[in-house]
């Protein structure tokens, strides 16, 4: 999961997202900053191990009819092999077999040739290719400040708003961009689930602002060996303070704790921190990260994981590393009306309307839909009770024999109902099926999420030292450890079963009041395959405290599923 990527790659990179989340779905948390991490570390594609998480390195999937694979366009195959699909192979591989249009609109702005290579559309979606030059002579990390779709009479169809935040939800859409080293250009898509009745339809595609972001490197003069945190002034680019713990782990590795203290909320959405760790003046990568958004209290923290097993190894420097704003372009690119036509794609899309119930711990849920596009699969879930929904550790689709690892698209999902999930698929370019393929739909370890646990567990005699207390909670026991450490409350917390999925969020009253803590990190594993937790309360000054839990889960691993779709 955390391979370097080369720099050319890392045109994308945001770890975190807009600002406050006082109540976060902590598996949509999750799967964001896995995608975000991704984008910023090496484009393999690997499939979920101990220590790869939720996400599995795919995005939407690829869908087509065979009868399109002997009428594929040189130009289109040509231009697959430019583009750097590494999260989307499905739109590589409906490139490679004929599904999309060339287009070749260009127009230049402020020196900036902008030009829209190619589209494709279907029932239920549209992507357009983009590349612009800036005449540059190697990669630098550009953003647009937005991106939009417009019809004719200048009704917007989606806008993504970009710079270092791009939005990754299903409603909205999403681009992305790389550097094309052979060729000295940019080369990015905008995708969007719109998409228009009959055969075709005229477009404007917008984009707008193009900012470049800069690596700013802060050496620092860290200890490894030294216990206890020390402390970075910063104060420059909005950056305050950064604290540092380091951990030795014995035979585990080395564990690097990390927190940013911001001067204002923008630095915090646009920085991208992170910590650069060389041996010898190559790079030291990190086993695994877990880290928060930032918070209310201006403070991003994270945990980076390190295989070097002597603490006091020599030859070892370290950088905090962080994006700060670089030349900016004004302009607006309009390359002018576009044509974009679906015909192609009709034998490759189909939505099937089902209405296959499987129970759950919740109950009841029902398969709604199968969506095939081109470009990926989508099934439709509608379940029991919107803010209380199955996960599953594996979902996986079997086809033709092959059994493809999907994932929940949830949070910002909202063109569906409050009750309605989507569960998305990559199918691989040497994969060819057609919208009547069969599939089977396999649903694996049932993890349940649960909301406001009755029982509380009270805290005594909270101070700087750790204490710990155990609870019962629905029969396993939970272990809460707690501290209060740089003018917060931190409560960690795991269970010794391992059926017991983790609390994932607590709260104290205050008046009629509930107090939300932060979520954290996830120590020393993945959600998967650890419950261990760790929450805090900013500016807590209190000695003794009730404490609820307001998420957590429970796993059902008798809870397995075997669905025919078609």
């Amino acid at each position: 999961m955390n391979k370097q990527a080369p720099e050319e790659k890392v045109l994308a990179q945001q770890l975190g997202g807009e600002g406050d989340h006082t109540y976060p779905d902590f598996d949509a948390m999750w799967l964001k900053i896995e995608v975000d991490r991704q984008q910023e570390q090496a484009p393999t594609v690997v499939k979920k191990t101990k220590r790869t998480g939720l996400l599995h390195g795919r995005r939407l999937a690829f869908l087509s009819s065979l009868a399109f694979v002997i009428i594929a366009t040189p130009v289109l195959a040509s231009m697959s092999g430019k583009w750097d699909f590494t999260f989307r192979p499905g739109l590589k591989s409906a490139l490679n077999q004929g599904f999309g249009q060339t287009l070749n609109k260009s127009v230049t702005e402020s020196g900036v040739t902008f030009t829209i290579n190619s589209a494709m559309s279907d029932d239920n979606g549209t992507t357009l290719l983009y590349s612009f030059d800036p005449k540059d002579k190697q990669a630098r990390k550009w953003g647009f400040s937005e991106v939009e779709l417009r019809k004719p009479d200048g009704e917007k169809i989606a806008q993504v708003e970009g710079g270092r935040v791009m939005d990754m939800n299903w409603k909205k859409g999403r681009y992305s961009l790389t550097w094309d080293s052979e060729n000295k250009q940019y080369n990015g898509f905008l995708e969007t689930p719109w998409t228009f009745s009959g055969l075709e339809t005229d477009v404007q595609f917008i984009a707008r602002g193009l900012q470049e972001y800069l690596d700013e490197r802060v050496p620092l003069n860290l200890d490894p060996s030294r216990n206890g945190i020390q402390t970075f002034p910063i104060k420059k680019d909005g950056i305050d303070a950064l604290n540092i713990e380091v951990v030795d782990q014995g035979a585990e590795g080395v564990l690097i704790k990390s927190s940013l203290i911001y001067m204002d909320k923008q630095a915090a959405n646009t920085t991208s921190p992170r910590i650069q760790v060389m041996k010898d003046g190559k790079l030291v990568k990190s086993e695994w990260l877990g880290v928060a958004w930032p918070g209310t209290d201006g403070v991003y923290e994270s945990r980076d994981y390190y295989s070097w097993k002597d603490i006091n190894q020599k030859g070892f420097t370290f950088d905090l590393v962080y994006l700060t704003e670089g030349q900016k372009i004004d302009g607006e690119w309009n390359v002018g009306t576009l044509n974009l036509n679906k015909e192609k794609a009709l034998n490759a899309s189909a939505t099937r309307e089902l209405n296959i119930p499987f129970e759950t711990s919740f109950g009841t849920s029902k398969i709604r839909k199968l969506i095939i596009r081109p470009t990926g699969i989508r099934i439709e879930v509608e379940t029991p009770k919107a803010s209380q929904y199955p996960t599953y550790q594996d979902t996986l689709l079997s086809i033709s024999g092959r059994k493809l690892q999907g994932y929940t698209a949830i949070g910002d999902d909202d063109e569906l109902e409050s009750d309605m999930k989507t569960l998305m698929f990559d199918v691989p370019p040497d994969l060819h099926i057609t919208p009547d393929t069969p599939m089977e739909l396999i649903l694996q370890n049932e993890k349940e999420s649960k909301l406001d646990y009755a029982q509380p567990v009270l805290l005594k005699n909270i101070s700087g030292e750790k204490q710990t207390v155990t609870s019962d909670v629905e029969g396993y026991p939970v272990k809460w450890t707690y501290y209060k450490a740089n003018g917060k409350l931190y409560v960690e917390t795991n269970s010794a079963n391992g059926r017991f999925g983790g609390v994932n969020q607590t709260y104290y009253k205050q008046g009629s009041e509930q107090v939300l803590s932060r979520v954290v990190y996830i120590e020393g594993s993945t959600p998967w395959v650890s419950n261990e937790r760790v929450n805090v309360f900013p500016g807590f000054e209190g000695t003794e405290l009730e404490l609820y839990i307001k998420v957590y889960h429970i796993w059902h691993p008798d809870l397995n599923f075997k669905l025919k779709l078609q």
